[in-house]
């Protein structure tokens, strides 16, 4: 039940499940486990096709606060084997590009940034003003 719940208010849909999640009330974080269906397949942008998991690896995610809990999802992240034998990373779909964060946490940062200092906008949500700033910066670059 509690792991539909999250897929729901994550919007995690296949082949991407919930697995699990862990919260730990002394450091106040929720950490949600993210994985994908055995035998999937994976499109690549700018490669026609869907492609067979090679390996996974395994990445975190810093995600939007669970009330004042702090939220990560840790994700077994396909790679994938290309026609070329070549094998490259899927990005699942709610991942920013560069930052270890959701594209939710993301956007919030930069909301945030918008209207405070990035020392404020770290202090409220739990990371370095040098790590706010670099998210900052790189988006800016990406623009």
């Amino acid at each position: 039940m509690t792991d539909k719940l999250f897929e729901a208010a994550l919007g995690v849909s296949s082949p991407w499940q919930v697995t699990g999640a862990d919260f730990d009330a002394a450091p106040k974080t929720l950490t949600i486990r993210v994985d994908f269906v055995a035998g999937s397949r994976f499109a690549l942008a700018g490669v026609d096709g869907q492609h067979p998991v090679h390996d996974t690896v395994a990445k975190r995610y810093r995600h939007l606060n669970f009330f004042q809990h702090e939220c990560f999802l840790e994700v077994r992240v396909p790679r994938v084997k290309l026609p070329d034998g070549s094998v490259r990373q899927v990005d699942p779909p709610w991942a920013a590009k560069l930052s270890g964060f959701t594209l939710l946490f993301e956007a919030m940062v930069l909301m945030l940034c918008q209207q405070m200092t990035f020392a404020a906008a770290g202090r409220l949500v739990g990371e370095s003003r040098h790590r706010v700033a670099a998210l900052c910066v790189c988006v800016c670059a990406l623009r």
